[in-house]
């Protein structure tokens, strides 16, 4: 089992100017939210918990289960899940198995980043693009997809990218050489590119 759930936090009310935009939020989070300084980060925080709180609850879990595991991954007993957020935008995703997932907007691709964190291979799907646009969305889905697999092991950024290897087509990962055992999903929306990785047991 495995779905995903998307949310415009654009479309929310500024938690710092609208209170009654965080009833029913514990004390800690409503602090964790209102500590960012610019409206856009109050409300992705507050999108995320929101988002949370309802995928969770569409199958039958409660976020205020919700406790913060090793590596500062959140973990709710029963049920596996993952948030992400990029521009205005958060995605969860949930599923009976381990499961990470990542959520970039498609700008001007940071191409250091793939000198330094992309194999050889990786480097060549890039440069094979037909245009920049091209280019941009091909480094953003091999870095979606590599986080997708960080976040579901728990290991993070604690776990070098450069250690893993993608192929986007067919949508396999190969961790310091070896094939892993996982499904990858991907899919671009919206100007977003969106992965999602889900251990196989």
């Amino acid at each position: 089992m495995m779905n995903y759930y998307l949310l415009d936090a654009s479309a929310l009310p500024d938690p710092k100017e609208d209170e009654a935009a965080l009833t029913g939020i514990p004390k800690r989070r409503r602090d964790y939210i209102l500590r960012y300084l610019r409206a856009c980060d109050r409300k992705l925080s507050l999108g995320a918990w929101r988002l949370m709180e309802s995928s969770l609850k569409r199958h039958g879990f409660s976020a205020e289960k919700v406790v913060i595991g090793k590596n500062g991954k959140p973990e709710c007993d029963g049920v596996y899940f993952n948030l992400s957020h990029s521009a205005d935008m958060v995605l969860c995703a949930v599923s009976d198995v381990p499961i990470g997932c990542d959520i970039e907007k498609v700008t001007d691709a940071p191409m250091e980043v793939a000198e330094r964190y992309f194999s050889e291979k990786e480097r060549r799907y890039i440069a094979a693009a037909k245009n920049t646009a091209d280019a941009d969305r091909r480094f953003f889905r091999l870095w979606t997809i590599k986080e997708s697999y960080m976040k579901m092991t728990g290991e993070g950024m604690s776990l070098s990218p450069d250690r893993l290897e993608t192929d986007p087509e067919g949508l396999t990962i190969l961790r310091d050489g070896v094939l892993q055992s996982c499904v990858l999903q991907n899919s671009a929306i919206d100007g977003y590119e969106i992965s999602i990785c889900m251990k196989i047991l």
